[in-house]
């Protein structure tokens, strides 16, 4: 039987490593279709890392022909405009996800670290004559850690020309998890600067980059006002709210029976739904958090129990939640008790009306990481868009009980937070 990939997030690792891959290769086909820099939102363990290694692996040109990866999976179907372009661009690879650090000065260490390791990655572009010695320096100094801010800022910038000019064709960047680093400098107030940095940073990449091909970032949150996005004209930002790459990150319902047929568990089709519930993507229904069903899947002998709740620091949604008005904290209690309200859903995360404006009705709520299935289909009128949520009682009382000790009393159902 083959192995589940149990904390493996690099595509290529995974299929060398014969490990059960459910077939995710058509977001490379939707991604080569959609704008030029696209921004997708989604929760924690829901498939953002592998799919963007998926993406890298993908378009990367390297020395070594990588389709072998890719012949058995639905993207080798999709016709010559996409088998085209596998192991045709140059491509920068970033992920943030490690950067939590307590203060700006040790962030802005961490995010010069990540830069310098992909400079390095790419030093082979200097064994070329195409380069001046100011050029050189320029690159030595930041995969050095020597550079100016100012040069850190435009890096992307300048690796992504570089790189075109050596190969000779545009250039893929990818960063994975932009947000991380950002989450963490409200949480300790810094993130005036985190976002300084980083706003120059996407600029220098993605704005009026005559090097870039294409551009994917991946995150948790929607950062709203900001800046960090407001000067990207050319950005298309999917979140869980929206219709494209609905099916693309955690697995649909077809995809979770096909699995459990595989590993002879067909007859825990119901327990998996109980436990594990379905989130709504767009249209998408029945979209199951991936870690939970593979931990599921591996573990089944020892029943059902709760997975992805403790895979992840819920800091900024504690503060987030514990900041507010007790109407907030009544309202989530309500959840829990099957009731529910209406109430306006913004997809991004302001921060600063966070910080200054705690109690003013009307705030976003950062829902990504707390919805649960939703009954209705999300629905468009012109810029407002209405989705009706359900909140299950196994995905919020365990995380309510941590915040506020305990429930309101009221319900007698079960805790399964998956």
């Amino acid at each position: 039987m083959t192995n589940l990939a149990i904390g493996i997030s690099d595509f290529k690792q995974v299929r060398e490593g014969q490990y059960y891959y459910v077939d995710k290769s058509l977001f490379i086909k939707e991604i080569i279709d959609d704008s030029l820099v696209i921004l997708l939102t989604r929760p924690r363990r829901f498939g953002k890392t592998i799919n963007l290694s998926l993406l890298r692996y993908f378009f990367e040109k390297t020395d070594q022909d990588t389709s072998y990866l890719f012949k058995d999976l639905n993207i080798w179907q999709a016709g010559e405009r996409y088998t085209s372009r596998q192991g045709q661009y140059p491509v920068i690879s970033l992920t943030f996800k490690s950067i939590k650090e307590t203060n700006w000065a040790k962030t802005y260490e961490g995010l010069r670290n990540i830069l310098a390791i992909e400079f390095e990655r790419h030093n082979y572009i200097l064994e070329s004559n195409l380069f001046s010695n100011r050029e050189i320096d320029l690159f030595t100094r930041i995969a050095n850690g020597k550079a100016s801010e100012v040069e850190y800022k435009t890096s992307l910038r300048t690796l992504s020309s570089y790189l075109q000019r050596y190969h000779q064709q545009r250039v893929v960047i990818l960063i994975d998890e932009y947000d991380t680093p950002i989450n963490t400098a409200y949480l300790y107030n810094f993130y005036e600067d985190t976002t300084l940095f980083i706003r120059g940073l996407f600029e220098g990449a993605y704005k009026d980059n005559n090097s870039l091909e294409k551009g994917v970032i991946t995150g948790i949150f929607r950062v709203a006002k900001e800046g960090i996005f407001s000067g990207l004209n050319n950005l298309s930002e999917y979140s869980v709210l929206n219709f494209p790459f609905a099916d693309k990150f955690g697995f649909t319902e077809a995809e979770v029976k096909q699995l459990l047929a595989d590993y002879n568990l067909s007859d825990k089709l119901e327990g998996v739904r109980t436990w594990y519930d379905g989130y709504q993507f767009g249209r998408e229904s029945g979209i199951y958090n991936p870690w939970s069903i593979i931990k599921y899947a591996k573990d089944h002998e020892e029943g059902f129990k709760t997975h992805w709740v403790n895979t992840s620091d819920n800091a900024l949604i504690t503060e987030l939640i514990v900041g507010e008005a007790l109407e907030n904290r009544q309202r989530l209690l309500e959840l829990i008790d099957g009731q529910g309200f209406c109430t306006r859903v913004s997809e991004s995360v302001i921060f600063r009306a966070y910080a200054t404006i705690r109690r003013r009705y009307g705030r976003c709520y950062s829902t990504q990481a707390i919805l649960a299935r939703s009954i209705a289909a999300a629905m468009r009128a012109t810029n407002i868009l209405s989705t009706i949520y359900l909140f299950p009682i196994g995905k919020c009382s365990c995380f309510s009980r941590t915040l506020f000790g305990g429930g309101s009393g009221k319900s007698s159902l079960t805790s399964n937070c998956a």
